[in-house]
């Protein structure tokens, strides 16, 4: 497909082929609780033929099964209803979540891959639920169907832009803040959406494979003690690169209006952008945020197999994202959803993080630009680390503009 700026109004498309090098969760708010599913785990005994030799059977992944909870209500016999009232009249909640899940069996309506180390969680939590909540978050879905918002790519797109466009060299007594740097960066007037030059780009929602996700475990780990993860919490996220196995690749098309490199449009001249110069921004805003965040938080093992799976992405006709020229202008790297942490949600050296549980009311706001001390991951099968929320990918068509040369704009971003 041939891409052109041309005149202002003409429509630029463009899609990117994207695929999550570590988990990736978007959540709609819902979560599932102890009494609406229950865990399904194989059978791990032998099996041997009529010779008796072992039969060599593929390992199964348990699954946690959702059930509809009105259906199970009906369904229940005799005694599993006296047993849920009962639990339900003495007040033993676990008692009648118990009973509920035993009849929910029979009313599953979906079915849903959990790591081995969730489930072993999560049957703790059916043990003892004031100890633990077991709640599960599950991933956003349109429909019925895994998806990816759209506004969660644009959102992405728009603070790569506004933290280059921001005009450092005119900061205000008192320093940025969060509504003023983006209206300065992007040249905002209040209450007025005809002055944001984002409205001339569209991004569709990127729909998932059906085998996309699992449900699985996060923790918090703090710098000092990488080793050690606090809060148990489960997800349902996306596969990834870093799991060792195959990564869902999803696909999104965005669109924009020429308008967009229009000074009549577009009243700052830094906020204007073409599609080229929009994966130039992005792919330069969240180089620096991984990088940083590589050597702060998972320097060795993990920054290393990270790197190599980064550059190893081959696009089409086997381009790799670094050559001696520098990073190709097709390389797209995003950091998107929950735990992405507040410096990929904010302008670069601007928002000053809260810290709430500082003992010091002085320590409750941070300086611009200093990074918190945890990081939301998940393990990998050895037990290591590994951040949420990095996508990587190419352009399928190379985007053009009319306002420099590619090679103008590589010049430009290496340096």
């Amino acid at each position: 497909m041939n891409l052109h700026a041309g005149p202002p109004r003409a429509m630029a498309r463009l899609t990117l082929r994207l695929v999550p090098l570590t988990p990736l969760h978007i959540g709609d708010g819902t979560e599932m609780r102890l009494d609406e599913y229950v865990l399904d785990e194989p059978s791990q005994g032998q099996r041997f033929d009529k010779w008796g030799e072992e039969i060599e059977e593929q390992a199964q992944a348990p699954k946690l099964c959702r059930f509809d909870q009105a259906k199970a209500m009906r369904a229940m016999t005799p005694a599993q209803r006296s047993a849920f009232q009962h639990a339900l009249d003495s007040g033993q909640l676990g008692e009648a979540a118990r009973a509920l899940r035993e009849a929910g069996r029979g009313a599953i309506v979906e079915r849903m891959p959990i790591s081995r180390r969730s489930a072993a969680e999560l049957k703790k939590a059916f043990k003892d639920p004031l100890l633990r909540s077991g709640q599960v978050k599950p991933f956003i879905r349109s429909g019925g169907r895994l998806y990816i918002p759209g506004s969660s790519l644009k959102g992405a797109f728009r603070t790569a832009l506004a933290s280059a466009a921001l005009p450092r060299d005119c900061e205000p007594p008192g320093g940025w803040h969060d509504e003023s740097a983006l209206s300065a960066a992007l040249g905002l007037s209040s209450n007025d959406t005809t002055t944001d030059p984002l409205r001339f780009l569209h991004v569709e929602d990127a729909f998932l494979p059906e085998d996309a996700t699992l449900i699985d475990q996060a923790e918090v780990m703090h710098l000092k003690n990488p080793a050690a993860g606090k809060a148990q919490m489960h997800y349902e996220r996306t596969r990834a690169l870093t799991d060792g196995a195959k990564a869902p690749v999803f696909t999104v098309a965005i669109h924009l209006d020429g308008r967009a490199l229009d000074g009549r449009c577009v009243a700052r001249q830094p906020a204007r952008f073409d599609l080229r110069l929009l994966l130039s921004r992005c792919r330069a805003f969240h180089l620096s945020l991984f990088n940083t965040e590589m050597a702060r938080f998972f320097e060795g093992a993990v920054k290393a197999r990270l790197l190599r799976l980064l550059r190893g992405h081959a696009g089409e006709g086997g381009r790799l994202p670094v050559t001696q020229q520098g990073w190709s202008p097709g390389f797209v790297l995003l950091r998107l959803g929950r735990f992405g942490h507040f410096e990929s949600k904010s302008l670069e050296g601007v928002r000053r993080g809260h810290v709430p549980q500082a003992t010091h009311p002085a320590d409750r706001i941070r300086p611009p630009g200093a990074w918190g001390q945890t990081r939301t991951v998940t393990r990998d099968a050895a037990g290591n680390p590994i951040p949420f929320g990095w996508v990587i990918g190419w352009a399928v068509a190379s985007p053009s503009g009319r306002d420099r040369s590619p090679a103008s704009q590589d010049k430009e971003e290496h340096g």
